[in-house]
């Protein structure tokens, strides 16, 4: 096989150049952010990105930062040749770019003009590369700054150029960038134009949330929780995600910003993601962004071709502390009703109104929590609902979801990883019955010590059949609590639900992952809370939402649910016109 083997020889630099941007320009999109980050290590406070023909015709960036000298702008577009890293040192990076191939390699497959100024004098110089060569190198009249055109990408690629998208697909993707580097620069104004029209533009006003609002839509106007800051493993960070109304269905507007530079770290996304998924819908994820700020030399930015993706010492505790934060935000935040109440006569003439009869205000003085504003109960709506009155506005609790969360903290708390001993189990006044397919027989027979631990005790009754003579502490379910349960909520749960969810957990395998445990107390919370439909005595409402007052995320329940809806005092008077 040695014969085989051609010599080893150093590449001519026009390939060399070509293999560069095989790895840096992918499609168009790929150098708006290259040319846009440029702009911002320039300083500056303006830029103008103009593209034609999905960035395959035309890509103009412009901007008002620090310009490049005349001697230097042929320098500017050779191979590693960079202002941005002063000496050898790597950690010490601040800049977005620093390994100088971006220019040169954009060179290698497009036609690439460099026109900059470094004063107001009023002129500048030109510079033109075509296929790596300069062809044009001469004064030209440009106020303080840099413009870089490029035009007829892929030009001499024919494989890259056949296989790139629609324009109107690589319009998106460079829209999408173009976001991510407003949202990276909120202090920057960023204007976006294709085929001459406006698509994005922001006022760089330096705030994460009016910059949110602008990259992503008028929606999210008024939906938005602050987050942070928050400090940990030297790290500090802070930021905007926008509440239960707008989730996505995908991760696209879930954005990381660290040392002004938007990435995808996984160190930080996973944990975020883990944290957050419980009290959102299943599937739906939030509109975020974090802006993380950390000491240069604890971050490493160089594992990544395109510096999409970086790697921050203490990645878990800095993960962990961004999840608490984002989850206590989408799980203390009610609903807002956004849609017009129904109005009229139909609303007095309802079949369901209030479960009790009279309509006698709540004297017993308002709920007081650590978690909810104080709220005074009005009554039960529909036997599904419980109305509240708060400081700004009215308040509907989901009756059904309230238990569901009350009943999963309360497990979680005693029996989750954290948790000290478990308290003793709750003796069942009747044994329950679990009868078991005969293939669900072994695999249950496998959890039994699991069971045990969670407070669960079961014992084998011949053949397929299992007796449940005790189960962990469960608020409004089981009476005769030892940690003394409201006694109001006696009575008002599904105790029959405990023998339905063991049930199910023997069609799972012995060995699934370690989520078995929450999926348990999920289905445990939820087919043993109250049901919708049963109506409620005041105690018993008050006891609902005191003990979800308690609660770290009363406005969601287990599954990522919404049970808590807040109907403004603003919404009201616009609806009744009052003046």
């Amino acid at each position: 096989m040695s014969e085989l083997r051609a010599p080893i020889r150093v590449l001519p630099a026009a390939v060399a150049a070509r293999i560069a941007a095989g790895e840096i320009v992918e499609r168009p999109a790929s150098v708006v952010k290259e040319l846009v980050e440029n702009a911002l290590d320039a300083g500056a406070r303006y830029v103008r990105v103009d593209v034609r023909g999905g960035g395959l015709g035309l890509i103009r960036v412009g901007d008002d930062g620090v310009g490049i000298r005349a001697a230097e702008l042929w320098l500017a577009c050779q191979r590693h040749a960079t202002s941005k890293l002063a000496g050898d040192d790597l950690g010490g990076v601040q800049t977005l770019g620093f390994r100088g191939e971006a220019l040169p390699s954009i060179a290698a497959v497009a036609e690439l003009t460099l026109v900059s100024a470094p004063d107001e004098g009023g002129v500048g110089w030109k510079v033109t590369l075509r296929d790596g060569r300069v062809v044009a190198d001469e004064p030209a009249p440009r106020t303080r700054g840099t413009t870089v055109s490029v035009r007829h990408l892929f030009q001499n690629v024919p494989a890259r150029l056949a296989a790139s998208a629609r324009a109107q697909t690589e319009v998106a993707q460079i829209g999408q960038t173009v976001r991510r580097l407003a949202l990276a620069a909120p202090h920057v104004r960023l204007a976006l134009f294709s085929d001459r029209r406006l698509v994005l533009q922001t006022t760089g006003s330096g705030d994460l949330a009016t910059t949110l609002v602008e990259v992503y839509g008028p929606a999210l106007a008024g939906d938005l929780l602050p987050l942070g800051p928050v400090e940990a493993a030297g790290t500090r960070a802070w930021g905007v995600v926008g509440g239960p109304e707008v989730t996505r269905p995908g991760r696209n507007q879930v954005n990381l910003i660290v040392n002004g530079r938007w990435v995808q770290p996984r160190g930080l996304l996973a944990p975020l993601e883990a944290a957050y998924r419980p009290v959102l819908p299943r599937g739906r994820h939030p509109v975020l962004v974090l802006a993380l700020e950390t000491p240069p030399d604890r971050v490493d930015i160089n594992v990544h071709p395109a510096k999409l993706e970086v790697r921050l010492l203490e990645e878990r505790v800095i993960g962990a502390a961004l999840g608490e934060v984002v989850r206590d935000a989408l799980g203390r935040r009610p609903v807002s009703l956004r849609l017009p109440p129904a109005a009229g006569l139909d609303l007095l003439h309802r079949p369901d109104g209030l479960a009790e009869e009279r309509g006698e205000w709540d004297d017993q003085g308002p709920i007081v929590t650590p978690y909810l504003p104080p709220l005074r109960l009005v009554g039960q709506v529909q036997a599904r609902l419980l109305l509240l009155e708060g400081p700004a506005g009215l308040y509907l609790v989901d009756q059904h979801r309230a238990h569901e969360r009350i009943l999963f903290e309360r497990l979680a708390a005693a029996h989750g990883v954290d948790a000290g001993p478990a308290p003793e189990p709750v003796a069942l006044p009747e044994p329950l019955v679990l009868e078991l397919r005969p293939a669900q027989v072994a695999r249950f027979g496998r959890r039994l010590e699991d069971l045990a631990d969670l407070g669960f005790q079961l014992e084998a009754f011949g053949g397929r059949t299992f007796l449940l003579r005790a189960a962990p502490s469960l608020p409004g379910v089981l009476p005769g609590a030892p940690d003394r349960s409201p006694e109001a909520l006696i009575g008002v749960g599904e105790p029959d639900g405990l023998a339905a969810t063991l049930v199910t957990l023997a069609d799972e395998g012995a060995g699934e992952g370690e989520d078995w445990r929450e999926r348990l107390l999920v289905q445990l919370a939820c087919r043993t809370a109250v049901r919708r439909g049963r109506p409620l005595d005041r105690p018993a409402m008050r006891a609902l939402v005191e003990g979800l007052g308690r609660t770290t995320t009363p406005a969601v329940c287990p599954h990522g649910s919404p049970l808590l809806m807040h109907v403004g005092d603003a919404l009201l008077e616009k609806q009744f016109d009052w003046r």
